[in-house]
């Protein structure tokens, strides 16, 4: 048996290791953003072709104890590297991991290269060449609590890229973190909607999944394209069978995906991806507001009979990319109310680094989970819509919203009159809403005044949200 490993974002571990042990692999074992595995060549093809959380699948070559540059020197060079590469290749060596006598990840990465150009010479072969942008072969290595560990990486280009994407938005969500939204709002091929699909990458993963299509069945390349152990027989039979898998799972999916935006040109690009992915006739976009949205199903067809229920998921804007705060409060207000409004019965599942945006939308979830887009922790968020919701008639923060109001009849006058463009419109008038407001010309500034120790300190937070919104 061979020994993998799969790289992930932080918080798909689990889900990453469930799928490669449905996929056959044996002595699965999770670590921290990936998942190290055993079985023959046949497991290892299949996690590139099938994965949908992995960002890389890797092949072990060695570890060994590692205390200076000697040890990874020596530790590389006893690598048979010409059993995997001819000399004719180019390669790249990637590094990561420090130690007190390898301070620099380069440095590491030349030590490597070193000793499989200097193995490669010493055995009267040609040298392979550098080409850090598309080698032909891709060797990682990790440094590690005494250990090094040296890798040959499988996939070629990462496994999140599938290829379909012909244009994204100004935030586009990776492909295997899409997929560990469906995987985790518990989705199981029921209607779905995505109010904010952006690229579609949400939509088109689910058609995906729905289809039984191979997450990787578009690629052209792969890292073991040039690996002399390639078994290229086999990786055939694997591909006839994900394309048959394919074919027929697109001639009987039913399916109904749904999905909008408010940019125009965002809903373009996402229906060139559906269309470059081999999925558009399996998803309905349509231009439309968060702030007007609609159920996409049709009412029930006789009086009194439950109407269809589906699945919402989004990865709404939440600061780091669109947009500016108080803009996206009233984002998240308005999706919160128009899923009370018209969404009754619906599961709904939102992705979100900002806990404040999420508690706007004014519903209780059942489950969260941590989830990382890149370095960013984010919370997905799961919620039940009842049967009998309906949504809010009543002004957030009803109170201040009135006595601001009021002040502004008043100052707006005096200071109109008097010619000033900078003066003070609230302060503290109500004991709830504990915060100072002055105007500068089109500006406001709120400054919030302590809260009193027996004050929760989530109750001020969202008090200083309604009074922003």
């Amino acid at each position: 048996m061979k020994e993998f490993f799969a790289t992930c974002p932080k918080g798909l571990e689990n889900l990453l290791a469930d799928e490669l042990t449905t996929l056959g692999a044996e002595q699965v074992r999770e670590t921290v953003a990936g998942v190290h595995f055993k079985g023959e060549l046949a497991i290892g093809y299949k996690a590139c072709l099938w994965s949908r959380f992995a960002s890389r699948i890797v092949l072990v070559l060695s570890e060994f104890q590692m205390n200076d540059d000697l040890d990874l020197y020596l530790g590389a060079h006893t690598i048979a590297w010409e059993e995997h590469f001819p000399g004719t290749a180019t390669i790249a060596v990637d590094f990561t991991g420090t130690n007190p006598a390898i301070r620099n990840t380069q440095y590491g990465a030349l030590k490597i290269k070193d000793a499989i150009v200097d193995r490669f010479t010493k055995r009267g072969h040609v040298r392979p060449d550098i080409d850090k942008k598309s080698p032909d072969i891709r060797i990682m290595a990790h440094l590690g609590k005494g250990k090094a560990n040296i890798t040959l990486d499988l996939s070629g280009p990462a496994l999140h890229q599938r290829f379909y994407r012909q244009g994204t938005g100004e935030a586009p969500l990776k492909e295997n973190l899409a997929m560990a939204m469906i995987a985790r709002s518990g989705w199981a091929g029921e209607p779905m909607m995505d109010p904010m699909c952006g690229s579609g990458t949400l939509l088109i993963e689910a058609a995906f999944v729905a289809a039984d299509m191979a997450p990787a069945l578009r690629r052209e390349r792969f890292g073991f394209d040039y690996w002399l152990q390639h078994d290229a027989e086999l990786w055939q039979s694997l591909m006839m069978e994900a394309q048959v898998r394919a074919k027929r799972g697109m001639q009987r999916c039913e399916v109904k995906l749904f999905g909008c935006d408010a940019d125009p040109r965002v809903l373009m690009k996402a229906r060139d991806n559906a269309k470059a992915a081999g999925v558009a006739h399996l998803i309905t976009f349509k231009q439309a507001d968060v702030t007007a949205l609609d159920n996409p199903l049709p009412q029930a067809a006789v009086e009194g009979e439950a109407r269809q229920v589906g699945m919402l998921i989004s990865n709404p804007p939440y600061g780091e990319r669109l947009g500016e705060f108080p803009a996206l409060l009233e984002v998240h207000q308005a999706l919160g109310d128009a899923l009370r409004r018209s969404f009754q019965g619906w599961r709904v599942s939102i992705l979100s680094a900002s806990p404040e945006l999420l508690s706007c939308l004014r519903l209780r979830a059942d489950k969260h989970y941590r989830l990382f887009n890149g370095a960013l922790e984010c919370q997905l968020r799961n919620y039940q819509i009842a049967l009998d919701s309906v949504a809010s008639q009543k002004e957030v923060a009803q109170d201040f919203a009135n006595r601001l109001r009021k002040n502004l009849k008043t100052l707006e006058k005096w200071a109109s009159k008097e010619g000033i463009d900078c003066y003070r419109i609230y302060d503290a008038d109500l004991p709830e809403y504990n915060a100072a407001i002055d105007r500068y010309q089109d500006y406001l500034v709120v400054q919030e005044y302590a809260a009193p120790k027996d004050i929760p300190a989530q109750k001020t937070r969202q008090r200083l949200l309604d009074m922003v919104q």
